[in-house]
């Protein structure tokens, strides 16, 4: 009989809130986020899949879900801010970027890696070795220290130290380096007018 009489004051209740218009007390906080067109969002929101939502650049480069490091890099020091690009381990036939803010070392090994440009724009510093043959294209150096060896046959075409605070560009392989090697002025390129160096005082502020 007890039971009875609480089955009907617990029916009692819920059917007192469904009445109410309370549903349980959830409030639907994303009701007021909803849109047609981005005039509806508040400043700095756009409108987006119907919602209002943040816009702005990503707080973090890119991770990939299979080593935790950023796209791209074959292992990595996060805290540190180090990626390595092992060509043996990964494919190098894309295009390559060194994250934002990080210490870069590229590995092209095998014929024809790291043809289709490296980008270090972003980059604290870069290494890069040209190990393979007919490897490295393109190479762009960023603002931090710039080091590409270039030991592989017909390796390196059209590096560029730009306004790298200390670029080293040396051409060791066979016919390596035959390409323009554009270094931060015409004082820092090596003797014998192959590659660049940063040794003398004036081509390194780092």
């Amino acid at each position: 009989m007890k039971s009875a009489v609480i089955g009907v004051i617990i029916g009692g209740v819920l059917a007192a809130l469904v009445a109410g218009g309370t549903s349980c007390g959830i409030n639907h906080k994303s009701d007021e986020y909803a849109c047609t067109t981005s005039a509806q969002c508040n400043s700095g929101r756009k409108c987006v899949e119907g919602f209002c939502t943040i816009s702005g650049p990503p707080d973090a480069p890119k991770r990939d879900a299979a080593n935790g490091c950023p796209t791209g890099c074959t292992s990595c020091n996060v805290a540190q801010k180090t990626c390595t690009v092992d060509c043996s381990l990964t494919n190098c036939d894309a295009a390559l970027t060194c994250p934002a803010g990080y210490h870069c070392d590229f590995q092209c090994k095998g014929d024809n890696a790291c043809r289709n440009g490296i980008n270090c724009g972003a980059a604290a510093s870069c290494t890069i070795e040209c190990t393979g043959t007919s490897s490295c294209r393109n190479i762009a150096c960023g603002p931090g220290p710039c080091d590409v060896s270039c030991t592989g046959a017909q390796s390196c075409r059209s590096v560029a130290c730009g306004a790298s605070c200390a670029c080293d560009v040396t051409c060791i392989g066979p016919g390596s380096c035959i390409a323009p090697i554009t270094c931060t002025s015409p004082g820092c390129i090596n003797a014998g007018g192959s590659g660049c160096t940063s040794v003398p005082a004036f081509c390194h502020s780092c």
